[in-house]
């Protein structure tokens, strides 16, 4: 499915339309039925479903494909228009969030395999992210706001949580860096960038796993590299390991 993404834009009272290429490369005709849910991020960056148009900032209703069903044959490739029909009393601020689902719908063939006489059934289901952004909204920003290390007194693997929150009003994709430099060697430890995606008012906190053994006084600096711009946010704390 490409892409995985759709990001609609345009004033209350319009219809805007979005394409999805959906590509079937095996020997096996597939149909999905078309649905969808609400979803949100938890701080951890966990993410967690409900029912469609459960939650505040939910577009679910807005959008739609021509069939609520598709059968997608053997080895071809599918164009689905996807329609969000923009309420005329939608919010000029405020961003909005979905995801369409499209679930394959299962047949006796699609049995894999027996297991102590249950049949097991691999079904696919793929998930695609709808956001309505208002034309309005162009601030990307994010914000470093805490980091902390975690203590855990049942395990010796060290923590440090960076918090980070989207004060824009933009989906924000980003990298999230942090390195550390011994104050007493100058000795630098590079940790394997994170990379995020945040809704516009809302905090995460990214967890970087330290090196087993770390000990000593360390700077640590944390830096957000945001896509589709070069600001940078940087934060920097004294650690004791």
């Amino acid at each position: 499915m490409s892409p995985t993404r759709l990001f609609f834009t345009g004033n209350p009272g319009e219809i805007v339309t979005e394409p999805v290429t959906l590509s079937n490369t095996s020997d096996t005709d597939y149909v999905f039925n078309v649905n969808t849910k609400d979803w949100e991020r938890e701080e951890d960056g966990n993410k967690v479903y409900f029912d469609a148009n459960s939650l505040k900032q939910s577009n679910a209703t807005w959008i739609s494909t021509i069939a609520s069903s598709i059968n997608l044959p053997a080895n071809t490739t599918m164009e689905i228009i996807v329609t969000m029909k923009i309420p005329a009393d939608a919010s000029t601020s405020e961003i909005t969030n979905s995801m369409l689902f499209f679930t394959q719908i299962g047949k006796q063939k699609d049995i894999a395999q027996q297991q102590k006489g249950i049949g097991i059934i691999a079904l696919f289901e793929f998930g695609l992210h709808v956001y309505y952004t208002p034309v309005g909204n162009n601030v990307k920003s994010l914000d470093i706001v805490s980091m902390e290390e975690l203590t855990d007194t049942a395990s010796t693997t060290k923590k440090v949580a960076v918090g980070i929150e989207n004060d824009g009003n933009m989906v924000n994709d980003a990298t999230v860096e942090l390195e550390f430099t011994n104050t007493a060697s100058g000795e630098e430890i590079k940790l394997k960038p994170i990379n995020i995606s945040m809704l516009p008012g809302t905090k995460q906190v990214v967890l970087f796993t330290l090196p087993e053994g770390i000990s000593g006084s360390y700077l640590g600096v944390s830096i957000i590299k945001m896509a589709g711009t070069n600001d940078l946010r940087v934060g920097e704390k004294d650690f004791d390991f």
